[in-house]
């Protein structure tokens, strides 16, 4: 059964990251409901993008671990966005914007 997912991934800011981010979710058929990139606020070399994605479990686990594959990523982390509010991670209070990276 398809449910809403919070992905959050920390990457370097280079050019064409946030390209092949997305192309690994377009690979899977995977839905993007909301997507949001910035750059670090005390590390312009680094970036994330947090991103509300429409998918099984299994296959958020299979994005997850593929977005770790890239060269840029440095984590990506995951929550089911029945468990929190969606709009609430998509401020500045997320643990992406803190500069906070965690991965399971």
């Amino acid at each position: 059964m398809r449910n809403d997912f919070i992905i959050e991934v920390l990457a370097d800011n280079n050019f064409s990251v946030l390209n092949r981010m997305i192309n690994v979710l377009n690979r899977r058929r995977v839905r993007i409901k909301k997507l949001i990139a910035h750059e670090h606020e005390e590390n312009f070399r680094k970036g994330g993008a947090t991103m509300l994605l429409h998918t099984t479990p299994e296959m958020i686990e299979k994005v997850k671990q593929q977005l770790e594959k890239l060269i840029e990523v440095e984590s990506a982390i995951y929550y089911e966005a029945d468990a929190l509010q969606p709009e609430s991670l998509f401020n500045s209070n997320s643990f992406i914007h803190q500069g906070i990276s965690k991965s399971y």
